[in-house]
């Protein structure tokens, strides 16, 4: 036996680790222990994002703002849980700060099972943000602010615990973004599809009480940093970070926050404020964390940089700038804006990985790094919907994205190697044409015009950004703030809300509300044609059929628009809208006078369609019209079960609902044939619209009334709903992926 207890004494005095068994079986085992931990906690927070904005979204008229406002308080809280870890690590040192933590941890058990608060619809006078915000706090504040400190916290504490590469724990980072990317992916995926809401927030919190466990098994092996051995140099501290290197961690990270966020508020209002979508974005965001901190160089990949810059932009301001209503164009769409936040997410997190500091100053990193996120979530929640009647804050950042390639090219570039990373975007962009073009009736003349500005614009930034990226962002700058001017030039009248944004134009002799890149109605200028409802409700169209059918003389209606349903001569009309700068809009006589003009009772009720119809005596309408959509955007909470039973209760019993299911990217015919299957109704569904200002769309009328559904089958554009496939959607289960076209 070598070592004698007076050995082991003189080890504990010197914080010296003894060990019985070797470093080569241990170490590893630490290492797993540490990553298995990061993992499941960074897993756990960026799970319950979006569960906890799907909890909240019915309450909140499925309003696509709803997960840009989540987002910001959880940056916020992922801000201050990073304040926490820095000053903690600083001021409690190895010994103390696990322990105290730990006691910090028990504190979420109070808080769990996670539920949805009373009263979390925001009050029709308030502020629908701060409302949003309170509710969140109350729902899963304690919970979420305590797991935001887990990624440095678990960093730093492997740094004191002397495993394998504790000198650069940074290998850590890439594991607990690869937890957040497989904990995104795993809830539109495995858990929504498959899941109830309450099994859900069960399960989640079942998992919280795991996680707990695995922290409190890392904390046992923190040990108080060695004291240097008597008699030898002193490791020097290694310098702290200038406040230029402070500031370019900052807009390192803003600049992708900033992009996810924006695209994230871009796919939500055209296509659907679902988790599906708010959670591609941000997986890409993360994916290009991992990718980024996976690497072991504290160098900048310029080969890498460069062309991932170029091609964000181009993909960018492509996107940005081009629309179709063509199903293949819009997937095609998503998949270039998820790239683009890819891209440039890797260009900029390349840049903050080959920065990182030695562990000393780890917790100071990541502090930084968290307030250019929340800067990020800043402008898109709160500053841009008060400076921008548009959404132009995604153009603007996308015009920044060339300033992540200053300073990365190195001085001895060879000819060959400008061209070769010039071509990068053009190859790109020519393989997306052409796999366009083999896909008949998907390229239009727009669409067309669009690709052949792509490669142009590809590459003249992908020059500009070898040559000159600097440069390269002015003139983006510029380009970008004379896009928003002609554009609000081209507008009679720009709004932006809590719900989104609007836009009134004068097109071919109409007046047209938009919103997203939809219409939501339209009225003619020409006294003669004013009184004809337009788009999908004109009278030679489904929704016309629906009204002769039921003999309507009283029409509810969710979902406002332009108010063309008041143009039916009926004796009274409800409208249920949620946006009160809607309803302002429909009644100002200078865009249009549906409402003002109609010689029906015409009532405005500003609410939620569903909370403010359940207020309503049964039985008060002859027809209901269920039109909720924002742009494409379905808002769930209103097609479930029981939201269609609320709405067939105002309905009289030979009386129908109309349900206008007209959508790019969702089929909802199959959620409709199971609420009649279940619910035990008529189903029929009709197609069409002629006449002047007609817009061809799809309708589905649920009725009690044998004679309301045979009146419509004997015309020509009616037919039977399809009795299969079904499927239910109810208030504690739904998914998107379920009706995917």
């Amino acid at each position: 036996m070598t070592e004698t207890t007076t050995d082991r004494v003189a080890d504990r005095r010197t914080g010296s680790r003894t060990t019985d068994v070797g470093p080569g079986r241990r170490g590893p085992a630490v290492a797993v222990l540490f990553a298995s931990t990061s993992f499941l906690g960074a897993g756990l927070l960026f799970m319950v994002q979006p569960l906890a904005a799907k909890l909240v979204l019915p309450s909140f008229g499925g309003s696509a703002t709803v997960w840009s406002t989540s987002s910001l308080l959880f940056q916020v809280l992922l801000l201050l849980g990073y304040v926490y870890a820095h000053v903690s690590t600083r001021r409690l040192g190895a010994r103390w700060q696990p322990r105290a933590h730990l006691l910090l941890l028990a504190l979420p058990l109070l808080a769990l099972p996670i539920a949805l608060p009373a009263q979390a619809a925001p009050p029709a006078d308030g502020s629908p943000v701060l409302w949003l915000l309170r509710t969140l706090v109350l729902l899963v504040g304690l919970p979420f602010a305590v797991l935001s400190a887990t990624g440095p916290l678990v960093q730093r504490w492997y740094a004191w615990s002397d495993g394998p590469r504790a000198d650069d724990p940074y290998f850590l980072f890439a594991g607990s973004n690869l937890g957040s990317f497989a904990g995104l992916l795993a809830y539109p995926f495995l858990v929504e599809p498959h899941l109830t809401l309450t099994q859900q927030r069960v399960g989640w919190s079942v998992a919280f009480g795991g996680f707990l466990v695995l922290m409190a098994a890392c904390a046992l092996t923190v040990r108080r940093p060695r004291r240097g051995v008597p008699g030898a140099a002193a490791t020097p501290r290694p310098a702290p970070p200038s406040r230029g290197q402070l500031a370019r961690w900052c807009l390192w990270a803003f600049l992708p926050s900033s992009l996810m966020l924006s695209v994230t508020a871009h796919l939500s209002t055209d296509i659907a404020a679902v988790p599906l979508l708010w959670v591609l974005p941000l997986a890409a965001y993360l994916a290009s964390f991992v990718a980024a901190f996976a690497r072991t160089a504290r160098s900048v990949p310029a080969r890498l940089v460069v062309p991932c810059v170029t091609v964000a932009v181009t993909t960018g301001v492509t996107s940005a700038l081009g629309s179709s209503r063509l199903a293949p164009v819009v997937v095609l769409v998503v998949v270039a804006n998820v790239l683009s936040v890819a891209l440039a997410g890797f260009a900029a997190h390349a840049r903050l990985a080959a920065s990182r500091p030695e562990p000393e100053h780890l917790t100071l990193f990541y502090l930084v790094v968290s307030v250019g996120g929340a800067l990020g979530g800043l402008l898109n929640g709160v500053v841009a919907p008060l400076l921008f009647d548009g959404t132009w804050e995604h153009l603007l950042t996308v015009a920044l994205l060339p300033v992540l390639a200053v300073g990365v090219l190195p001085p001895t570039w060879t000819r060959r190697r400008v061209l070769a990373v010039a071509a990068t975007p053009v190859a790109g962009v020519a393989v997306v044409a052409a796999a366009r073009l083999v896909v008949p009736g998907t390229v239009d003349l727009a669409t067309g015009a669009i690709l052949v500005g792509a490669v142009v614009l590809a590459v003249v930034v992908g020059w500009l950004t070898l040559r000159a990226p600097a440069a390269l962002t002015v003139t983006l700058l510029l380009a970008s703030l004379a896009v928003v001017v002609v554009e609000e030039r081209a507008s009679l009248l720009t709004e932006r809300t809590f719900y989104g944004s609007y836009r009134v134009q004068e097109v071919d002799g109409t007046h047209r509300l938009l919103h997203g890149t939809t219409v939501h109605g339209s009225q003619f200028l020409d006294p003669r044609l004013a009184g004809t409802p337009t788009t999908y409700y004109a009278s030679d169209g489904p929704f016309g059929d629906a009204v002769a059918a039921s003999d309507a003389r009283d029409l509810g209606v969710v979902g406002l628009g332009a108010g063309a349903i008041a143009a039916y001569d009926v004796d009274r009309v409800t409208f249920f809208e949620i946006d009160p700068v809607v309803a302002d809009i429909a009644r100002d006589q200078r865009w249009f006078g549906y409402l003002e003009d109609s010689a029906a009772d015409v009532d405005v009720v500003v609410g939620d369609g569903r909370l403010a119809a359940a207020s309503v005596p049964e039985g008060s309408y002859d027809l209901l019209a269920l039109d909720a959509f924002s742009s494409d955007s379905i808002p769930v909470h209103v097609l479930t079960r029981e939201g269609v039973q609320v709405f067939l209760d105002r309905v009289r019993p030979d009386g129908a609902l109309a349900v206008h299911i007209s959508n790019r990217v969702f089929d909802l015919r199959p959620v409709l044939a199971a609420h009649a299957r279940d619910l035990g109704l008529r189903a029929v569904m009709g197609t069409g619209g002629e006449g002047p200002g007609a817009v061809r769309s799809e309708w589905v009328v649920l009725t009690r009334s044998d004679a309301v559904a045979d009146d419509l089958l004997a015309r020509d554009r009616w037919r039977p709903l399809p009795t299969t496939p079904t499927v239910t959607w109810t208030d504690d289960y739904s998914s998107v992926l379920s009706v995917l076209r």
